[in-house]
């Protein structure tokens, strides 16, 4: 009994006492939240930082649905248009942005960074170790490098459907694991490859298209008129086509430690990711071996992860890649009929042959020229070193320079589609 009284005075006196609250907590409604940051090159040693800023009333719906509202005037992605400051540091940039905005800048919601050419030239790392300190700062956020200036790019970037910038960062990566036209990393990725030995980070590219840029409030004559003087482009920022959103989301930023170094193409990017062993699902066209002029649409996948040997006793170091693609025939402009099997081992070949050279010339150019590895094919022979001291005192880059590269290309198409035999008109 005297156990319980005493319970229950207790529980009377937490009743009674005033509650405190947290000393430092922040309402919701008193944060602005960053969703997109971008990094430019400033002068005397200082960077331009943009942000765009997530507008809870606009994110709420857009009349029309669409990335251009209701009225036919073009509406800032999520309703913020972008803001800029000069600062030394991100830190310092960060404060800066509550001179102009009512609320408390939070990157709780951080999906994306932007870095410019300018800056990704010179070397990110010292602009990326304070955010990998803060508190509300995530590493799973998508990194993007820009060809030219940040801000434009921001500016163009007027996605067709999506109004979040979370959607829309997320909708890319999508897109990118779907087509292989563009290889999608976190930052976190990006990191990690940065900190390993004798490895350098890729990171997707938005680059704007100048021509379509300057197709709004043409005449549709001037468009076509610009389209014919242009042959087919897989380059970032100078795909041929009409309409849609300025802003492009093709190809791959390499990098030699933390310094870009080389853009690739779309074809360029798909062929890394296969190397890389991270090809989900593509379309490729590739030409007719029967019929010239005409080509073949196929859907290539991997039948199984790729297999690298790197000899690092030789002298040149030899690099050997052995791959195996399936696929499906998707169409085929000509009237050859590809169920005969002796027609379809010459489409097979074909296709390996084209694939393998494209391969080779892509590592040869990037070991070669820029010395630099975004394959991951050093993880291989990490095993012939005895420690970490024989690891790190070994000098890959140099041997790049020279290195034999050989790749094997095997594609097998089992699948020809919901129709076997080609029309044949009468």
């Amino acid at each position: 009994m005297k156990l319980r009284k005493l319970l229950s005075a207790a529980l009377t006196l937490i009743l009674i006492l005033p509650v405190e609250g947290c000393y430092d907590r922040i309402e919701l409604e008193g944060m602005a939240f960053v969703v997109s940051l971008g990094l430019d090159k400033g002068p005397d040693n200082t960077i331009d930082v943009t942000a765009r800023i997530a507008v809870p009333r606009k994110l709420a719906g857009v009349p029309g649905g669409g990335g251009g509202g209701g009225d036919g005037k073009e509406e800032a992605v999520g309703g913020a248009k972008p803001i800029t400051v000069r600062a030394h540091s991100i830190p310092e940039a960060l404060n800066l942005f509550n001179s102009t905005v009512e609320r408390r800048i939070s990157l709780l919601h951080l999906a994306n960074i932007a870095i410019g050419e300018s800056l990704a030239k010179e070397g990110v790392v010292e602009y990326l170790r304070p955010l990998t300190r803060y508190r509300e700062f995530r590493r799973t956020v998508v990194v993007f490098i820009i060809p030219g200036n940040v801000r434009e790019a921001y500016e163009q970037n007027k996605p067709i459907l999506e109004q979040s910038i979370t959607r829309f960062t997320e909708s890319l990566t999508d897109v990118g694991m779907h087509t292989g036209l563009s290889a999608s990393k976190k930052l976190h990725d990006f990191l990690v490859s940065l900190e390993a030995l004798h490895e350098d980070p890729i990171a997707p590219v938005i680059a704007v298209n100048q021509k379509v840029k300057q197709q709004s409030g043409k005449s549709s004559d001037g468009e076509t008129a610009g389209m014919e003087e242009s042959n087919l482009s897989f380059e970032p920022g100078k795909v041929v086509r009409m309409g849609g959103n300025p802003a492009e989301f093709i190809g791959t930023a390499v990098f030699r430690d933390d310094r870009l170094v080389a853009y690739l193409d779309g074809i360029d990017t798909r062929m890394l990711l296969s190397i890389r062993g991270e090809l989900m699902r593509t379309q490729m066209d590739f030409p007719d071996p029967v019929e010239k002029g005409k080509f073949i649409g196929v859907e290539l996948k991997h039948a199984r992860s790729p297999v690298i040997n790197v000899d690092l006793r030789s002298n040149p170091v030899r690099i050997h890649l052995r791959q195996r693609l399936e696929g499906d025939l998707l169409g085929v402009q000509g009237g050859t009929d590809y169920t005969n099997p002796e027609k379809m081992n010459l489409l097979e070949n074909s296709i390996s042959d084209r694939l393998q050279k494209r391969q080779e010339a892509l590592i040869k150019r990037m070991f070669h020229e820029y010395q630099t590895d975004p394959f991951g094919i050093f993880k291989r022979a990490r095993g012939q070193f005895a420690d970490y001291a024989a690891l790190r005192a070994f000098d890959y880059r140099e041997k790049l320079r020279n290195a034999v590269v050989n790749v094997d290309v095997d594609v097998q198409l089992r699948r020809t589609g919901i129709q076997l035999a080609p029309i044949e008109p009468r």
